[in-house]
Order: structure tokens, then C-alpha cells, then sequence
């Protein structure tokens, strides 16, 4: 449906496995001295289980504490002193660390991985988990439970996948959980999933591919591949919940939340939906924006999200109330653009816009060696194979007017999503007022 002209971004990348399983990619840019190495654990908060939710970011912010060779403090200090950078994240599906250095560097973050792959658990005891601990509460209660509809995603997805789904609980994991946790729970979560045969090591940037893979076999070559792990299984039955809930909060205006488990990231469908998601929110020529925003006059905002991940994706519309509208109209509204889509109301230069916008994002997430590194060791980890990037990415110039009416149909219908509204606490209303 597109001409020359929007053809996709291809990141060119080579593979190697070490005999340990250990998947090694590189990407070669040879447009500056730098190079982007980025370790990724195939663990994230969908690893876990009822009880101990949050282990995994909460290992994620121990890795940092120092191993055996490299005590606290040195991580940063010896790649600051090269001229790095470094850092980590956890999310539902994976787990990663990532450094940025000189290209003369590169050996480096490799030593100071591998002695956190290799020598960790020796340095981690009680006074370090407790630290920890209190901190991953801390931010815990500053980025959700104290903040402005803080706590409405996670109660969101508490409502979506009901039923201990490894997607229902934050990745930040509950307090309760958090104040439960042993020093055996966080060394069994390490001993389990931090592993040669369960990571991917990207090397983006000024490195030959040869070069990369020589030595990613000197520094981890020789490592214990770990305890196999099954592949995650995607969900083809998806919930269909059909959910609306109200909840109060400290907060100036009301807000419609909206949610769906759809396919799971790489699949067509997920395509399909990304262009949908798009060519709903995505400018202000879009349909929820006229609806909602410019000409409606009903919201302040509202935007769309498709999340890429393993097990099934999240596709959600999240929009803020004009002062003195109601939500219910503002939700009402979303309902109405979403059917007339569903009805078959889309041609194809709209969808040829959205595709285009989706193409401009995707350059500009991809305009650094550290950003492609994390796409690609994405696309190893949670679809197999970094080329996966370039074969989704593809996807994107078969999209037909077609397919976006399809899956609006199929898995944005009312009875399958859910719904939570979240309004100003009337009694804080009450105690301003006095």
C-alpha cells in the first residue's frame, strides 16, 4: 500500500550462541567512537509469583550494590572514568543493564557483567536487602500510592487479568509482598533467571561483529548456561471481562481509563493495532483528538498505548475530563469513535497517515546506538531473534484499512475490556472547601 519512500528502518545486526546458550548480537555504526553494551535477562515481574511481587525489580536495584570483584561503588566509578554510562530496568517481560562507552572501553562493562553474572551472591546479605527494600517502598509511595491517579494502572490491570495472571500485579510489586521478601527469595530469583543460557548481550555502535563475538566468548564463554526455562506461553484465549469500576481519588479532575488484552507483541494483529492506536490518538487530525479535544471540547487529553509484550498486549486509551464535564460523556465519546471504526468508517490514505506517523516514531526510537541496542536485545528475548525487529517492522506496509477495522471489532468490543473511572475524592473536596 506505500511507495519507496516509506520503506522501513532496517537495523542490520549479526547473531552468534555461545555453547552456554548465551545469545551475542551486534550492530555495527561506525559513525562515532562509541559503543553501546546492553545485557538483557529473559525475567521480569511475570516471573514471579502471588506473595512475592516486585522481586525482580527489587533484585534489579541489588545488582547495583556490587559483586565480588567490583564492591559497591566501583561499577560507577570505573566507567565514569572512561567516559560511561550506565544503567538498568525491569519490566513485565525482561530484565536489563546497559553501559555506554569509548569503543577503546568496550572491555569493561563486559568485565564488570560478567562479575555481576558470575560473582554476585557472595556480596549480597541482609543489611543490603533491607536497604534496598526500604527504597523500592519508598518509591513505591512517591510514584503511585502519593502521586495522582498513581494507583489507577495498577488497579487497571488487577481488573483485566484477574486471577493471578503473571500481568495482574505492578511490576513495583505490593508493599506487603516487598516487607515479605528473604535473602533465600532474592538468591533463588538470581540463581534461577540470572544466567549465560537466559541472556541476550548486545554490542552496538563502533565494534566489528567478529570482534564483539570474540569477546563475548572471553568474558562469558565459560559460564554455567543455568537451569533450562520453558518459553512463555502466548495467550490465545484472552480475558474477556467486560468491567467497570469507579474509584476516588486525590486528584483536580476525572479521568477515563480503558484496557484490553490483545495479541502479543510481533504478531499482525499487534500491527494492526499499533496503526489503530495511531490513527486514534496519535496528532491532532486524529479521531479521538477531534472528538475529544479540538472540536468536542469534552477533554483536556487523551492518547492511546499498545504495550509489546510476551504473553498477550495491553492496548489502552487513557483521557482527562474538562473541568464541569462529566466523565461518563468523555467515556461515552471514546465508545463512539471506537464503533464507528469497528463499523468499517476507515479509508485508506488515513491509514496510510498512520502508518507513516508510526514510521517517524520508529526512526527517531532508533536514532542512537544505545536505543538500538535495546530494540534489538528486546527482539531477541521476547520473540527469539533480533531480526524479528526488522520482519515487525515490515508488517507495517501490509496494514489495509481492512485489518484496522478488524481488530477494532474483534478486541476493542465493550464486552471484552474494562473500565475504571477515577474521580475527585469527594470528601477531600469537602475538607478543601471548609
Amino acid at each position: 500500500m506505500q511507495d519507496t519512500h516509506d520503506a522501513p528502518f532496517r537495523i542490520e545486526s549479526r547473531t552468534q550462541v555461545l555453547r552456554n546458550g548465551m545469545r551475542i548480537v551486534a550492530h555495527e555504526d561506525r559513525t562515532a567512537p562509541l559503543v553501546a553494551v546492553h545485557l538483557m535477562y529473559r525475567v521480569g515481574s511475570r516471573d514471579e509469583r502471588p506473595g512475592r511481587t516486585g522481586l525482580a525489580h527489587l533484585l534489579e536495584h541489588l545488582m547495583f550494590e556490587g559483586s565480588q570483584h567490583a564492591p559497591k561503588g566501583d561499577f560507577d566509578d570505573l566507567l565514569e572514568r572512561v567516559g560511561g554510562t550506565n544503567n538498568g530496568s525491569t519490566w513485565l517481560d525482561r530484565t536489563n543493564y546497559y553501559e555506554t562507552v569509548p569503543s577503546h572501553a568496550v572491555e569493561l562493562p563486559l568485565w564488570l557483567e560478567r562479575d555481576r553474572m558470575a560473582f554476585f551472591l557472595p556480596t549480597l546479605n541482609e543489611e543490603t536487602l533491607e536497604v534496598q527494600r526500604g527504597v523500592v517502598i519508598n518509591e513505591r509511595r512517591q510514584s503511585f500510592e502519593n502521586r495522582p491517579y498513581g494507583m489507577a494502572d495498577e488497579r487497571l490491570h488487577e481488573l483485566l487479568f484477574p486471577g493471578g495472571h503473571p500481568y495482574s500485579w505492578p511490576t513495583i510489586g505490593y508493599t506487603r509482598d516487598l516487607d515479605a521478601m528473604t535473602l533465600e527469595d532474592a538468591r533463588t530469583f538470581y540463581s534461577t533467571y540470572y544466567t549465560a543460557g537466559n541472556a541476550v548481550l548486545v554490542f552496538a555502535g563502533d565494534i566489528a561483529a567478529e570482534d564483539a563475538f570474540a569477546l563475548a566468548e572471553r568474558y562469558f564463554g565459560d559460564l554455567p548456561s543455568g537451569p533450562v526455562l520453558p518459553d512463555p506461553a502466548r495467550s490465545d484465549a484472552l480475558p474477556s471481562v467486560g468491567v467497570r469500576e469507579t474509584m476516588e481519588d486525590a486528584v483536580s479532575f476525572p479521568r477515563t481509563y480503558r484496557a484490553w488484552a490483545v495479541p502479543g507483541y510481533g504478531t499482525r494483529d499487534w500491527v494492526a493495532l499499533d496503526v489503530l492506536a495511531y490513527l486514534l490518538a496519535d496528532g491532532e487530525s486524529s479521531r479521538l483528538q477531534r472528538a475529544l479535544v479540538r472540536e468536542g471540547q469534552l477533554a483536556q487529553d487523551v492518547d492511546t498505548y499498545l504495550y509489546p509484550t510476551a504473553l498477550c498486549g495491553i492496548f489502552g486509551i487513557v483521557s482527562t475530563a474538562r473541568s464541569g464535564v462529566d466523565v461518563d460523556t468523555v467515556d461515552a465519546a471514546i465508545r463512539h469513535v471506537l464503533d464507528s471504526v469497528a463499523r468499517g468508517d476507515v479509508g485508506e490514505d488515513e491509514v496510510l497517515g498512520a502508518v507513516r506517523r508510526v514510521r517517524r516514531d520508529h526512526v527517531g526510537q532508533l536514532a542512537t546506538v544505545e536505543e538500538r541496542a535495546d530494540a534489538l536485545a528486546y527482539a531477541a528475548t521476547v520473540l527469539g531473534d533480533a531480526e524479528a525487529l526488522n520482519r515487525v517492522s515490515a508488517l507495517y506496509d501490509e496494514i489495509t484499512a481492512e485489518d484496522v477495522e478488524r481488530v477494532a471489532a474483534q478486541y476493542l468490543d465493550e464486552s471484552r475490556g474494562v473500565t475504571l473511572l477515577v474521580l475527585p475524592d469527594e470528601a477531600e473536596e469537602v475538607q478543601d472547601a471548609a
